[in-house]
């Protein structure tokens, strides 16, 4: 049901002005991310009116921009057909527009003044569209290349961040009114995007924010950040609850993807979900099993979960979300589905327009919240030290002065470099910070036994402190001391001391009268001994 005749589409039309009156007035707006409307023989008339039915609110179209094509605009003649008729069935268009191929973008050379000079064509064309989607995923490098190195670092960031300062200046020079959202990221990746193409979207954004804040551009860079909290593409048996782990995010997990914000931009002019940035799911949804299904074509490619399931999921994604008041628009991927086995089939309705449970689901929980919360809005607000941070001292006791080695284990639920040193303990907590040097990292929910040497001196106190600095963020500090613990006085050049412990003591730096400094010179083994407490 792709096509519909030209009566039906004349009668769709005549109903669009009472369909969808249960959709949701205010609040979270929900929508569907797919081309089957702009696409459709009729315009999309049966399409829209079916998602108005739905009370779905916007519609998401792709429209790319081909580097070595800098001026035209693809599928002109069906955008211009099925805009002003989704405008007129009360389903807003949103554009999601990004340079394509990504192979264009390696080769070098492509201009993002060129971008932006398209996109101020295409907005001029189509003056009822009035939000954009400005990226596709530029942390995986099916959509952007080059992505980065294998030790870390994010080249992709800083291209895109200029065509996406470009594609802002210019949508906001036809229209003050038009909202730009940026970025449309992928919900996982890696933290050396070198080796696998993919970048972390908590990567992404922190080398997406070091471009902005080097650019020192006045003016922000994006309305709202688009997102894409789909289950790994491989496995969508996975529950509603599912969660990634740091540094990807699902729906569960957007506290994750503000924190990223915060740090990318905060004290910037670019906005964070502090002061009015908003969050756009733009792609999310579960594939289903099409097996029993005629019209599909290709074997699946991933595992899926069931039509019931699937149901169930998304009218709990509805009466999720509604409580996040950071969230605007959630778009499921597809309201039809894709024939392709090898794409996407996860929509509301299957290939040939025949309703899947999800859609009466969808439509109840829509119209059951009004697009509001009816329970308790979950609040967020920034975390001002590493997540999770914690460090636990190795034994510091019966410590002779001398250079000793103390040990210790830090850990945290996101990477975090370390820093540490031996002070005295009387060293005011303001002062210990600047005193520390460094002393290695901690990869994410994983220990790391670390250790560090200091000159002590015999009848002081000292602590083992130690600071943890988020790698997003370095205004992000946990600092940790150990317990107090009292050096014993060591043994002077020349004294007398035990023949058991002497090699010990002149290995310490303290040679006794029993093993002089050109005995220990001709056994350099003992160079390897430590002091045994």
């Amino acid at each position: 049901m792709r096509t519909a005749t030209a009566a039906v589409a004349c009668a769709c039309v005549a109903l669009f002005a009472t369909i969808g009156a249960s959709g949701a007035a205010a609040g979270v707006q929900f929508g569907a991310n797919d081309d089957t409307g702009k696409y459709s023989a009729d315009g999309g008339a049966v399409f829209f009116s079916q998602m108005a039915a739905t009370g779905l609110k916007q519609n998401v179209m792709t429209v790319r921009w081909k580097p070595s094509d800098p001026t035209n605009i693809p599928d002109q003649a069906a955008l211009d057909l099925a805009v002003p008729i989704a405008v007129a069935a009360g389903i807003e268009v949103v554009f999601a527009v990004y340079p394509y191929p990504p192979s264009e973008l390696e080769a070098g050379g492509i201009s993002h003044l060129a971008f932006a000079a398209w996109l101020d064509t295409l907005a001029r064309a189509y003056p009822q569209v009035t939000t954009y989607i400005v990226g596709n995923e530029p942390n995986l490098n099916t959509f952007w290349r080059p992505q980065g190195t294998g030790a870390g670092r994010v080249l992709a960031a800083a291209q895109f961040g200029r065509f996406l300062a470009a594609g802002y200046d210019a949508l906001k020079t036809v229209s003050p009114e038009i909202t730009v959202l940026g970025v449309g990221s992928s919900p996982r990746g890696e933290r050396a995007p070198g080796a696998t193409g993919k970048s972390s979207p908590v990567h992404f954004l922190k080398a997406l924010g070091d471009w902005y804040r080097a650019s020192l551009r006045p003016t922000p860079i994006m309305d709202g950040f688009s997102y894409h909290p789909y289950p790994n593409p491989s496995d969508f048996t996975v529950p509603f609850t599912f969660t990634y782990g740091w540094p990807n995010a699902s729906v569960q997990e957007l506290q994750r993807i503000k924190q990223a914000l915060w740090d990318a931009f905060d004290g910037t002019p670019q906005p964070t979900t502090l002061n009015g940035l908003e969050l756009y799911l733009d792609e999310v949804g579960w594939q289903v099993d099409t097996s029993f299904q005629p019209g599909y074509t290709d074997a699946e490619n991933v595992r899926v979960t069931s039509e019931e399931t699937q149901a169930s999921i998304y009218g709990d994604l509805v009466r999720y979300v509604v409580c996040d008041p950071d969230v605007a628009q959630p778009n499921f991927f597809g309201y039809y589905d894709e024939r392709s086995r090898l794409g996407w089939q996860s929509a509301l309705r299957r290939n040939d327009g025949s309703a899947r449970a999800s859609n009466a689901a969808v439509a109840a929980a829509i119209a059951e919240t009004g697009g509001e919360c009816r329970g308790l809005p979950r609040s967020w607000s920034p975390l001002r030290k590493p997540v999770g941070a914690a460090v636990v001292f190795k034994p510091a006791s019966g410590l002779r002065a001398g250079v000793r080695s103390l040990g210790f284990v830090p850990t945290a639920a996101e990477d975090v470099l370390v820093t540490a040193g031996i002070v005295q303990a009387a060293t005011p907590a303001g002062e210990l910070v600047g005193l520390l040097g460094r002393a290695g990292s901690a990869v994410a929910n994983r220990r790391s036994e670390l250790a560090v040497s200091g000159a002590l001196e015999g009848r002081k106190r000292y602590v083992l402190a130690v600071a943890l600095t988020a790698r997003s963020n370095p205004r992000r500090v946990s600092l940790f001391k150990s317990r107090p613990f009292t050096v014993a006085a060591g043994f002077r050049p020349g004294q007398p001391c035990q023949p058991a412990r002497a090699v010990e003591y002149a290995v310490d730096g303290f040679v006794c009268t029993n093993l002089t400094a050109s005995k220990l010179a001709q056994r350099p083994r003992y160079q390897l001994l430590r002091f045994r407490r």
